[in-house]
């Protein structure tokens, strides 16, 4: 191949679809240790979408990749079910809040409509809403919601068109250099000569840097949604609400489900995946403050997946220095889906012409964590 990228989930895919859209004569092989493709992260993603981060990189990398969501049909051929039923941040810590104005001033400059929101302001978005005690907030009316599995889908058939070579059951166990530079990946069943790798691993990425000598400083943390019925008096449609002094959201789907999570904390890394029901009362508990109502919502199931963080919350996008060929698109810290159509766009960029030009990617560098140059992005949850 001309390239292997490893891991099957939205970021690989799209890695795929947009190197193929570049050149089509290009031989791009994907491998997937999984039986079938976004089975892994993608499939526990909730699909939010949002401008409203506290980082020039992170804004960026939505403005680049909202088209993808908003324009799906005349793009990829296909509906992803986006919604843009807005983000609602809200605090009652006058620190956050100041915090929330410096976000709204960076993402205006940027070309976004985000506002800050009074709390007095706030019941209009959803009357249940507990607010008296709030500071204020933060709204932006293009944020929203889309199908993580309908994204994946639209870039793969698209993909697969073009060429692209999908393997999956594939896990890969080795990875090949000579002097210094990558030349290819070994699985338990095959070899793949390639003089450019790139790890899209999501949650292995940390294992998949070890195969190539390159330490990636991403790590797996579990992290947990629970799912429950609509009360009868909510409103069909309100914002996908933050509190951001507990982590608490509420997001609802359509007129079936809401889901809720966001208060556990990210404490140990790992890749269990394994529903932790104790965890579930801090939920209740901000719920029952924030919206009285949703703390006596009926249960009806809840699940874990995994995510990626790296140390600042952004996501790690370059070539390794220390191993030529081989790139590195990981630790976008839950941000993943919504930011995987910039991603593959940019890794192209920076495989094809040599660097990214659709935007800066310096911050999102491997050298960053060496030289301590770097900023956390603030509005995580």
């Amino acid at each position: 191949a001309d390239v292997v990228v490893i891991g099957g989930g939205i970021i690989g895919v799209s890695i795929g679809y947009h190197l193929l859209e570049r050149d089509p004569t290009l031989r791009v092989t994907l491998l997937e240790k999984e039986p079938e493709l976004g089975t892994g992260a993608t499939a526990k993603a909730t699909g939010g979408v949002r401008h409203q981060f506290s980082t020039e990189t992170n804004v960026r990398l939505t403005l680049l990749s909202y088209r993808y969501f908003a324009d799906a049909e005349a793009i990829l051929g296909r509906s992803v079910d986006f919604v843009p039923h807005g983000y609602l941040f809200v605090t009652a810590a006058p620190d956050t809040f100041e915090q929330a104005r410096k976000n709204v001033e960076l993402q205006q400059r940027l070309g976004v409509r985000s506002r800050l929101v009074a709390h007095d302001e706030m019941r209009a978005f959803l009357p249940q809403l507990q607010v008296d005690d709030l500071a204020g907030g933060s709204f932006c009316p293009d944020d929203g919601s889309a199908d993580p599995n309908g994204l994946l889908q639209g870039f793969l058939v698209c993909a697969r068109h073009r060429g692209l070579q999908v393997r999956t059951a594939e896990p890969v166990i080795a990875i090949q250099r000579e002097q210094g530079s990558v030349t290819g990946v070994s699985t338990p069943t095959d070899r793949y000569a390639a003089p450019v790798v790139v790890n899209a691993a999501g949650p292995y990425a940390d294992q998949v840097g070890v195969l190539a000598g390159v330490n990636v400083p991403s790590r797996p943390y579990r992290r947990q949604v629970i799912v429950t019925e609509p009360p009868p008096d909510l409103p069909e449609r309100f914002p996908l609400i933050v509190d951001l002094d507990s982590g608490w959201y509420v997001h609802r789907l359509g007129r079936s489900a809401l889901l809720m999570g966001g208060t556990d904390k990210d404490l140990h890394p790992g890749l269990d995946a394994t529903v932790d029901w104790e965890a579930f009362e801090p939920v209740f508990q901000a719920a029952g403050k924030r919206a009285p109502l949703l703390a006596e919502a009926k249960v009806l199931r809840a699940y874990a997946g995994v995510r990626d963080l790296t140390p600042d919350y952004h996501g790690i996008l370059c070539q390794a220095p220390a191993a030529p060929g081989f790139y590195v698109a990981c630790g976008f810290s839950g941000h993943g889906f919504m930011h995987a159509p910039a991603i593959g766009l940019l890794m192209a960029e920076l495989i094809l012409d040599g660097r990214a030009e659709s935007m800066e990617i310096g911050p999102l560098s491997l050298d960053r964590f060496k030289s301590g140059a770097f900023v956390t992005e603030a509005n995580m949850f």
